[in-house]
Parts: C-alpha cells; sequence; structure tokens
C-alpha cells in the first residue's frame, strides 16, 4: 500500500478529527482510524499502531487540563473501580496487541469494521438517551474490583485493536454501573485509558513496526498529534456551540458511514500473495 506523506494534510486531518472529538468530550480516534486507512493509505495493521501513539498524544496533552477542573479528591472514592478497570483493560491491550500482530489484514479489517460500527451505534444511542448517574453495582470493594475488571478486558481489547482510549465505552459503564457524575467519569476515563494504550504500544514497537520508521514519525505521526491536540482544545472551546445530543448521533452515523467506506473493500490476503 503506497501511503501518503503530506505533513500539513496529517495535520489538517488530525485537527478536523479532534475538533470533533473535543466538541463530544472525546479524543476522536475512531475518526481517525478511517482516515488513516482511506486518505493516508495505511494499512490496517499499521493504522491502529499510528492512531494508538496518537491517542496517547491526545490524552497526555488534555489531562493537565482536565486535573484542573476535576480535583483528585472527587476520584479518590472511586479508585477501586479505576484500578479494577485498569487490571482488567491493560492485561487484555497486551494480549489484543499480540494477536494484532499475527493476524492477517483481511480479518483485522473486518473486525474493525464491525467494531467502528458498534462504536458508532454506540455514540448514536448516547445522544438520543441521556445516561443519568445510577449506580448497579453493589457497594462492595471485592464486587466494585470484578465487575470493573470485565469491563476493562473489553475496553482494553478494543483499545489494542482500534488504537483508541476507548472513552465511549468507559465513560458510560462508570455512569450506568458506577453512579458517577459524568464530569469525574471523563477524568477517570483518562486515567484507564493512558496506561492501557501505552501497554499495547510496548506490543507495537518490535522489529518491523511502522513506529519505527523516521518518515512515518515526521510526515504522519507527529503532525497528525499536533493537529489532534489542536482540533481537541478547539473543540472543548466550542463546546456551547452545537447541541452535544445532536452531535453525538450525526457524529455516529457518519462512523458508520465512513468504517463501511473505507473497510468493507481490503483486499484478499491470497490474492495479494498470489501476484
Amino acid at each position: 500500500m503506497n501511503r501518503v506523506r503530506k505533513p500539513a494534510l496529517s495535520f489538517g486531518i488530525g485537527a478536523a478529527v479532534g475538533t470533533a472529538g473535543g466538541l463530544i468530550g472525546l479524543g476522536g480516534a475512531e475518526f481517525r482510524l478511517p482516515a488513516l486507512m482511506g486518505v493516508l493509505r495505511f494499512s490496517p495493521r499499521e493504522a491502529v499502531a499510528v492512531n494508538l501513539v496518537a491517542s496517547f498524544i491526545v490524552l497526555a496533552a488534555a489531562f493537565p487540563f482536565r486535573a484542573a477542573s476535576v480535583p483528585l479528591a472527587e476520584i479518590l472514592p472511586h479508585l477501586p473501580a479505576v484500578l479494577g478497570m485498569l487490571a482488567g483493560s491493560m492485561s487484555a491491550a497486551w494480549v489484543g496487541a499480540g494477536w494484532l500482530r499475527r493476524a492477517s489484514d483481511r480479518l483485522l479489517g473486518r473486525l474493525i469494521l464491525i467494531l467502528l460500527v458498534a462504536l458508532g451505534l454506540i455514540l448514536v444511542a448516547e445522544g438520543l438517551f441521556v445516561a443519568e448517574p445510577t449506580r448497579l453495582v453493589g457497594e462492595g470493594l471485592i464486587e466494585t474490583v470484578l465487575v470493573a475488571a470485565i469491563c476493562g478486558v473489553v475496553i482494553g481489547l478494543v483499545s489494542s485493536l482500534l488504537g483508541v482510549a476507548g472513552g465511549e465505552l468507559i465513560i458510560p459503564a462508570f455512569i450506568l454501573l458506577f453512579g458517577v457524575d459524568v464530569k469525574v467519569a471523563g477524568s477517570m476515563s483518562m486515567l484507564v485509558g493512558m496506561p492501557t494504550i501505552a501497554v499495547g504500544l510496548l506490543r507495537h514497537f518490535g522489529p518491523g513496526s511502522v513506529l519505527r520508521e523516521r518518515e512515518v514519525w515526521r510526515g504522519t505521526i507527529l503532525p497528525l498529534g499536533a493537529g489532534s491536540v489542536v482540533g481537541a482544545i478547539l473543540g472543548a472551546l466550542a463546546l456551547g456551540l452545537v447541541p452535544p445530543r445532536a452531535l453525538k448521533i450525526g457524529l455516529g452515523i457518519i462512523l458508520i458511514w465512513s468504517a463501511w467506506g473505507v473497510f468493507r473493500h481490503l483486499p484478499d490476503d491470497s490474492a495479494r500473495k498470489g501476484r
């Protein structure tokens, strides 16, 4: 696959996606993935690795601002849920990233399509139904940690296979299962997302990895990450200009449409090898 090496285009994609993500309180990694394949022409495996780096850059840049508005004291009561989810997500991210390196591009592409469509449907559902804090899990420490760990396994697999932080899944889980306020849940999501992404990245820096190519860093990753950070800030500043519910529905539909357009025409691995 002939990659497109245009730093300005990578920056523009990052800015556009970051703005959309910032408007709905997410990093926008789900929207970067179809762009990495459809516009910049990375393979599914390469796109996931690049997306992981960009996701980590966005979260690391946004966390200090988030920490200033949500004090640590508000997160401490929910620390068992955070640690339980971290344990599950980091373990699953390690396993998922290892599996990803062995899977064929076609199988990986189909799985990514399914996951992106599912995330698009979740965005639409979140736009239609406002989630109110509801404690469905008991107050016991063991119960809290176990349920959070189970949720973390799902989130870690999604993160490693898509290169995303998983905020669309983490935030609703904290709100609906553990009764966490949406603002606090957003900060807790970042605490889970950054270590989970870091674990996945460790498995993507092996020999032959796209992340070892200096040109990819100069031409794509750094401008894409910088654009994503700028866009996320702009999106957060423009938060009150667009109704968030309508925005989530619209972006969910766009995600489903773009994912279908990019991933339904993946080339057959066997056909490629026979040439």
